[in-house]
């Protein structure tokens, strides 16, 4: 996904930049009196070729960059060509610009560059100045591959990596604002201490390229703070693009050497050229301000005598934290999820124990309802016996004679049965008493077993939470880019950066907000010129907030723009076949504007590649979806546009609704589903093959799971529950056969098997008996419907920017 949205969109604001820079150059090759340009008036425009030659290496563009070298090149030191060489200078200077530009056209066209153009002008260049040519042509070779990508300690790699990327983020966060206040000394003074920490540690490790371009910057920086040279907005771009170069050294790709040693020695050659420039500045003014570099040397010995007072308290608030590596959390939270697998296993033994304890009771009842029969038989057997009449016993004094002794015998020894099983049942009765205090200890051990799990998974779950703030730097950025890209004035003002996510939702959610922020500023904030004549600030505004919301982090996307135009998505629908005129005009605006997410969707009257770079906001709504979140739009004509998108605060541990369909059991996520009920004859409505349940005023479709999963007609059958779903598409009810009940599970990965890639379920998880239980994914359910009955999808090829007023 990041070479969707990123690659299309590096190399629009690489061919807008570029185009700027031909523009400026070709005004100065072919002035508009129609005289010819002198070599004084022509050295000044080295700088636009210097920035087209840095924008092209850094983009790969390898064509580009050598013209532009060249380019460079001859104007550096075109008052040094002769008066007799100079009309020949002049034609290869047009006619290398002219070049350039046809080459640009085919870039920006999505075409590739032609190599042969370029070396066509080495060799012209070659042929008139030697000197310059050689000049020019970069050595990159000087960079080893052992140099760029260092062998170094896995371990100590581990703690350098996410240390150096924070500093990197710093950084580019600090050269932001340094751009809106250049005499700015608090952020001066960061930037030299962020620059410095980074190149110590960078060389501690034995990271010696990314050592030495940080020198460069700190270098640079430390003239800054003390005053030996001013900051240029310029100057700005070349230090970003050097942390750029950094975050390309951090990813040690030995696969993209070649690319990687480019860009290298374009950022040590523009920094290097920083450096001279101080230098030159120093020599005129090494007299001007020496109290003033006095001070600022006074000021930074005093800082590394205190350290914790120079960095605003950081070091005392270090001693409070601890680094732990990403696998460390990775195996904690796998034994966390193991552990409330155990909890439910062990609340199954527990609920067998009460079950067997209830059968011990009823044979207890059983066997003392058996002997209290068994004694009153013999006891009223005997009591007869007992009570007949004189002439009864005379008649039998014989016989009883002889068995008499044997009936009391029996008698006796039923008394005594009787007894000892009174006594038997009484020791149950004491054992079942114990049984039952037993039970309940274990539920309140289990009770507390589970605050523990909890806890742990709480505390587990913090450590590998992020401030949502930590990307932001890369949102302004993007819109300062894109800002300049499209000559708008736009600021950015971002709230709840500390709002914490945990780290997969960051990493995932960065290239959606990326892609939000920047169609903010391509479609939704109009002109300076247009927003004046609205009576609006000639800069537009878009905000980014982020806020808790129980367990889900809600993040805001608002600009002050132009708004959405809801009409013009209507008629858009319509022509696209998506519904039909008659429907179109029942819908309501929130309804209609929904269209914006479905594939190839777009109102643009031309389609480009600045903003959207071929992707639409059903990529972002993908995106936003695949995390178990969904994204709303509100959007008012003329006021602005909101975007929200709520999601999940993790990834791993999720609560559940278990249900049944057929002789599977399936997990639903809870808060995908709105509500449960009863399929009911009163709430039931047969509308054509489609079945219609009434909840108030909404009628909701409802469908058998099993029917959706197996592409199998089952019956609707009245008195089954339904679960109400809710997706970004509106609602669904799911006929299911028996609900299990709420559960937290462990969601675990499916995989990469392409058998599951179009599949309805989002991952796994395993119930407390082994068995392996599929994750629904609402919004997979979905698409598999909308295939499956052949909704009308727009190609790919006409995929653009879906917010295009």
């Amino acid at each position: 996904m990041s070479s969707e949205f990123d690659r299309q969109g590096l190399i629009g604001i690489f061919v807008t930049e570029a185009s700027e820079a031909m523009d400026m150059l070709t005004k100065a090759l072919h002035p508009l009196d129609g005289t010819t340009p002198t070599p004084i008036q022509l050295q000044e425009q080295y700088v636009w070729a210097h920035k087209i030659r840095g924008a092209s290496a850094l983009y790969g563009f390898e064509g580009l960059a050598l013209m532009a070298t060249l380019l460079e090149s001859i104007l550096e030191e075109v008052q040094s060509i002769e008066d007799s060489h100079w009309p020949k200078a002049l034609e290869t200077l047009r006619g290398m610009v002219n070049s350039f530009q046809s080459q640009l056209e085919v870039v920006a066209t999505g075409g590739t560059e032609d190599f042969s153009i370029s070396a066509r002008w080495k060799d012209e260049v070659s042929g008139l100045f030697p000197i310059l040519s050689a000049a020019a042509t970069p050595e990159t070779t000087l960079f080893a591959p052992d140099y760029l990508v260092p062998a170094l300690d896995a371990e100590v790699l581990s703690y350098f990596a996410p240390e150096a990327q924070e500093y990197l983020e710093a950084l580019e966060s600090q050269l932001l604002r340094l751009e809106k206040g250049q005499h700015n000394p608090e952020v001066i003074d960061q930037l030299f201490r962020t620059a410095h920490t980074l190149k110590g540690s960078a060389y501690t490790v034995g990271f010696q390229s990314i050592g030495d371009l940080t020198h460069y910057v700190e270098d640079f920086m430390g003239a800054v703070r003390e005053g030996r040279v001013k900051i240029l907005p310029g100057h700005t771009d070349v230090l970003l693009r050097s942390v750029d170069v950094v975050r390309l050294l951090m990813r040690r790709d030995s696969i993209s050497l070649d690319l990687l040693r480019r860009q290298f020695a374009v950022a040590m050659h523009e920094l290097k050229q920083l450096n001279q420039s101080m230098t030159e500045a120093v020599k005129s003014s090494s007299a001007v301000h020496p109290v003033e570099a006095l001070v600022d040397q006074k000021s930074y010995d005093q800082e590394k005598i205190e350290p914790a007072k120079a960095t605003g308290g950081k070091v005392s608030e270090d001693s409070d934290v601890i680094r732990v590596s990403r696998d460390r959390l990775e195996r904690l939270m796998n034994l966390v999820g193991e552990l409330i697998i155990g909890r439910g296993r062990l609340e199954q033994k527990l609920c067998t124990l009460e079950q067997l304890a209830q059968q011990v009771l009823a044979y207890k009842g059983q066997l003392v309802e058996s002997v209290h029969m068994f004694e009153e038989k013999h006891a009223f057997t005997l009591l007869t016996a007992a009570s007949c009449p004189a002439s009864d016993l005379s008649q039998g004094v014989t016989s009883l004679g002889n068995s008499g002794s044997f009936e009391f015998d029996r008698y006796e020894d039923v008394t005594i049965l009787a007894r000892h099983l009174k006594e038997i049942t009484s020791d149950i009765s004491e054992s079942m008493t114990q049984l039952n205090s037993s039970i309940s200890r274990s539920h309140e051990d289990m009770s507390h077993l589970a605050q523990l799990t909890l806890g742990m998974r709480d505390e587990i779950a913090r450590a590998r939470m992020v401030p949502i703030g930590t990307p932001f730097t890369r949102f302004h950025r993007a819109t300062r880019e894109m800002a300049r890209a499209t000559g708008k004035e736009v600021r950015l003002v971002t709230s709840g950066d500390q709002t914490e996510v945990d780290t997969a939702v960051v990493e995932r959610l960065v290239d959606p907000l990326i892609h939000l922020v920047r169609n903010a500023v391509y479609h939704g904030i109009e002109p300076a010129s247009i927003r004046v004549s609205k009576e609006k600030s000639a800069a537009g505004t878009i905000y980014l907030h982020a806020v808790h919301r129980g367990n889900a982090v809600l993040i805001e996307v608002e600009d002050d723009g132009a708004g959405l135009d809801v009409e013009k998505i209507r008629v858009t629908a319509i022509e696209r076949g998506l519904i039909s005129p008659e429907v179109a005009r029942s819908m309501s605006e929130s309804e209609v504007i929904k269209f914006i997410f479905v594939p190839g969707f777009s109102t643009a009257d031309k389609i480009d590649n600045q903003a959207g770079r071929g992707v639409g906001m059903d990529v972002v709504k993908r995106a936003v979806e695949s995390m178990n979140g969904h994204i709303d739009v509100e959007s008012v004509r003329d006021v602005g546009t909101k975007f929200t998108l709520s999601l999940p605060l993790t990834l791993l541990i999720a609560t559940v609704l278990m249900v049944r369909a057929g002789r599977e059991r399936y997990a639903i996520p809870l808060p995908a589903v709105r509500e449960v009920t009863m399929l009911t004859t009163g709430a039931h409505q047969r509308m054509g093959e489609r079945s219609i349940l009434h909840i108030g005023d909404e009628a909701i479709e409802v469908q058998p799971l099993q029917q959706i999963l197996n592409r199998c007609s089952i019956p609707v059958e009245i008195g089954k529950p339904v679960v109400i779903v809710r997706t970004a598409d509106g609602m669904i009810g799911l006929l299911v056969d028996e609900l299990l009940g709420r559960q937290e599970i462990v969601i675990k990965p499916l995989g990469s098997l392409k058998s599951l890639e179009r599949s309805s379920f989002g991952g796994a998880t395993i119930d407390p008996e082994g068995r392996v239980i599929l994750v629904l994914d609402p919004a997979r359910l979905l698409v598999r419907q909308m295939h499956a009955t052949g909704v009308p999808e727009l190609s790919p090829d006409a995929t653009a920017d879906s917010l295009a007023p």
